[in-house]
């Protein structure tokens, strides 16, 4: 058996699923939702829908991303959509002048350079996150606003919208590829550095993380950097594939990927949750987007099967938490029992009286 950089021994991959009870229940529904669609449409299950499957896995994977680690840290941007925005604006703005890769750099450095300012005033300042991103939200709106001067911008040049929607195996692209490697990357690093561990630790279970030692502002700090750049990843490849940027757009990220986040098993408690569980989240809401589209469904009932689907992931997480408890109680209970037990001829033996535990007759 193979043993973690922490020292620890890896447990198998069944093992790890059984015990992850939520992620379980993630890959069963995507399994569900893929079959149901393979089953009843015969265009589903191609290698064209995969490959438009993973082209929209490109852009809600990184929202998705964001939020999990968010809520994996007991926190929430809810700045998401409006960053994105502002990152499409800029990057399909001002690619013709600097050029693509220099205005994808500026989106992605200015993003990102938003959400160490967030975590900085959440960390340093004890602000409330929803709060404190409520107001970003609509601060981020008038910048964009104002850098697109209040109008939709445009691409004059479609080289590169053409060549991040290339086909590379059938089923990726550039963009794709791209975002796959961010979730490997986001995955080693909060499984296998102590600043994941202090993410985990401080979502988990704060209180307690703070009596050890483990400060606030560093995982703050990291968490909401990331999430900006996570937005503005997907504000990108949202802008560039399009070829257009509105100021006002993109308001539809927010709920998608708190959507995809919650049925790829991040815990509303905080402190459980992972890059593994935010690609198959995304990976279900694209199936069942896509295959509703397929079904030419009408877009209120789209968003019905989101919600309910969103119901009953937060259904199955309450259970499993409930449960959870229960079986550490029980578990608690006998093993007070247990030491009672163990420690009965010991008590009766300092008192003075046989092991039975009665005292001898005068």
């Amino acid at each position: 058996m193979s043993a973690t950089p922490s020292g620890r021994p890896a447990r198998p991959l069944s093992t790890w699923i059984v015990h992850n009870p939520d992620l379980s229940f993630a890959i069963l529904l995507a399994v569900s939702v893929y079959a149901y669609f393979a089953l009843t449409n015969g265009l589903f299950a191609t290698h064209n829908t995969a490959f438009a499957i993973l082209e929209r896995f490109a852009v809600l994977g990184p929202i998705a991303l964001s939020l999990t680690l968010c809520i994996i840290a007991g926190e929430i941007d809810l700045s998401i959509g409006s960053n994105a925005a502002l990152t499409a604006v800029i990057v399909v703005r001002y690619a013709d002048s600097l050029g693509a890769v220099s205005s994808i750099a500026l989106g992605l450095a200015i993003a990102t350079l938003i959400g160490v300012a967030q975590g900085f005033l959440i960390a340093y300042f004890r602000v409330r996150a929803i709060v404190l991103t409520v107001g970003t939200l609509m601060l981020l709106r008038g910048v964009a606003l104002f850098v697109a001067q209040e109008k939709t911008v445009s691409l004059t040049d479609f080289d590169v919208p053409d060549f991040i929607q290339t086909r590379i195996l059938d089923y990726f692209s550039p963009a794709s590829f791209l975002t796959i490697a961010l979730f490997i990357a986001v995955g080693l690093f909060m499984a296998y550095t102590k600043y994941g561990r202090e993410i985990y630790a401080i979502g988990g279970a704060r209180k307690e993380a703070l009596a050890a030692g483990v400060g606030l502002r560093r995982p703050l700090i990291i968490v909401f950097a990331v999430s900006g750049f996570c937005a503005g990843l997907g504000g990108a490849v949202i802008g560039l594939r399009s070829g257009t940027a509105q100021a006002l757009g993109l308001q539809y990220l927010l709920l998608s990927g708190t959507v995809a986040a919650f049925i790829g098993g991040v815990s509303i408690l905080g402190g459980r949750g992972g890059a593994v569980g935010a690609a198959i989240g995304t990976l279900t809401v694209n199936f069942l987007d896509t295959g509703l589209v397929f079904n030419v469904t009408p877009a209120y009932i789209v968003q019905l099967c989101l919600g309910v689907l969103l119901i009953v992931v937060i259904m199955f997480q309450t259970g499993s938490h409930l449960l959870d408890l229960y079986q550490k109680r029980r578990a608690l209970l006998t093993e007070t029992d247990r030491r009672r037990v163990e420690l009965r001829p010991k008590i009766a033996q300092f008192r003075g009286e046989p092991s039975g535990g009665r005292a001898p007759a005068s």
